[in-house]
């Protein structure tokens, strides 16, 4: 369908709102709490059936490093690559509608693996082909989605909602482990039990049963949405204009305007020195922890265990307070980058810590300030970009930020082979803390946000 020319961004129309909108964000975020609860079960039982089902003997290890390494690149890299891509279809098209798409895509490419389990059929090289494209359909769904509740919200429950979605994101993945266990081991309950029911003890494992509940918690959020009213802005794309011109013109947009470039290369910090605490905590707990664990008659498993669930446990405090708070209305780079300066200080704890408990604190204190790291940053995103470009945007930023995650984890891997790992982890949450504490040092700062509304060309809020 040929289109006009669109206006210049800052010269937009207001975006259409949904009547009801935080009600219809409350069955898309329930919905979509449960299919990430979905993906984590699935990406959870990859693994299992890798290490137990397809590579189970000591000399298979070699195959199953290159397993683990392939599953892990098909269902990361795509997710990152085709995101700007994504977010400029997202911004030409009916976002319910792709959200729609891709939760049926995901839904049949999930049944797959497990009707490819249930028959023995299912390789390795087919479980990639099948997971990259259910990344690259969770592109689509994310670009979507992330630009489309900031149309549903009010702006003064922006804060909630995106407090709200993390809060998901941590609960999945705290919870998703022990849902995806409990399916596997299904089979593995009715032989020990003698349950009536042959068929489920007949199955070598229950890895099936967790693609299955993906599958499902994908059609129920498919037939949410069919049922949902959801506002896309009005985009009008020049007759000749190709998706990879959007694509340009997204990045260009950014580009041009410093406050959110600044904006952007400070998430590209955040995720860049908070990957070697990630890459390198079972190296903490198995050797600077060790005296601790010996003293008290710990296994380095029930250790990383406990440490990890702090972690997740600060994630979901940090959730539910930022869910209730709603954040900071206005000033909300003080929000960000307040957040940012105590997860360094967190994350220098946990360098420097010789016990679980003080590893435990150090990564509650990191994980609980994520919640507010994330919200305040994407209501800044929400709240100041035009409507008409926004998808392109939060999907270049995305892509631009997280890809600092891969690039610190290899620098972090890097400097583990001649440096302490705790060394790593301490410089690297110190360097975070300073370079945010120097901010609030610059007059500028403080009118950070408004020269970034200034530069998107929006209006204040109403108070």
């Amino acid at each position: 369908m040929s289109e006009a020319p669109s206006p210049p961004a800052g010269d937009s129309a207001p975006a259409p709102r949904a009547p009801g909108g935080f009600r219809t964000f409350l069955v898309l975020w329930s919905t979509q709490t449960l299919s990430l609860f979905g993906t984590f079960v699935s990406l959870f039982a990859v693994n299992i059936w890798l290490t137990v089902e397809l590579y189970p003997r000591p000399e298979q290890r070699p195959a199953l490093a290159l397993g683990l390494s392939a599953t892990t690149i098909a269902t990361i890299l795509p997710l990152l690559v085709v995101m700007p891509l994504a977010g400029a279809f997202a911004d030409r098209h009916d976002r319910r509608h792709i959200m729609l798409v891709a939760n049926v895509c995901s839904a049949l490419l999930t049944g797959l693996l497990f009707a490819l389990l249930l028959a023995h059929v299912l390789t390795l090289w087919v479980a990639v082909a099948l997971l990259t494209g259910y990344a690259v359909s969770g592109s689509f769904h994310s670009a979507a989605f992330d630009s489309s509740y900031g149309l549903l919200v009010p702006e003064s429950q922006l804060g909630r909602a995106n407090g709200m979605m993390q809060t998901s994101f941590a609960l999945s993945q705290v919870l998703a482990p022990a849902i995806a266990a409990a399916l596997i081991g299904a089979p593995a309950l009715a032989r020990s039990t003698r349950v009536p029911l042959p068929w489920l003890a007949s199955l070598p494992s229950g890895v099936p049963f967790a693609f299955a509940a993906d599958a499902l918690t994908f059609v129920i959020a498919a037939v949410a949405i069919a049922l949902l009213r959801i506002p896309s802005p009005a985009r009008r794309v020049a007759r000749n204009a190709s998706v990879w011109t959007d694509v340009r013109e997204g990045i260009e947009w950014i580009v041009r305007r410093r406050p959110f470039l600044w904006l952007m290369s400070f998430g590209f910090l955040a995720n860049f020195t908070f990957a070697p605490l990630m890459l390198l905590l079972p190296l903490l707990v198995r050797d600077r922890l060790a005296a601790d664990r010996v003293h008290h008659h710990m296994a380095f498993e029930a250790a990383l265990a406990i440490v990890n669930m702090a972690m997740g446990a600060g994630g979901v405090v940090g959730g539910v307070a930022m869910s209730l708070w709603g954040g900071l209305r206005r000033n909300r780079v003080l929000g960000m980058i307040g957040a940012m300066t105590l997860l360094g200080v967190g994350e220098a704890v946990a360098g420097v810590s010789t016990s679980v408990t003080m590893l435990a604190v150090g990564l509650f204190l990191s994980e609980l300030l994520v919640p507010a790291l994330n919200a305040h940053s994407f209501m800044l995103w929400q709240s100041l970009t035009p409507p008409e470009i926004l998808a392109r945007a939060l999907s270049t930023r995305r892509f631009l930020s997280q890809i600092a995650f891969p690039i610190g984890t290899a620098l972090a891997g890097w400097l583990a082979a001649t440096h302490d790992p705790w060394i790593i982890v301490v410089v690297a949450g110190l360097t975070l803390t300073v370079v945010c504490t120097l901010q609030f040092a610059r007059p500028s700062f403080f009118t950070l946000e408004d020269r970034i509304r200034e530069s998107a060309g929006t209006r204040l809020p109403a108070r």
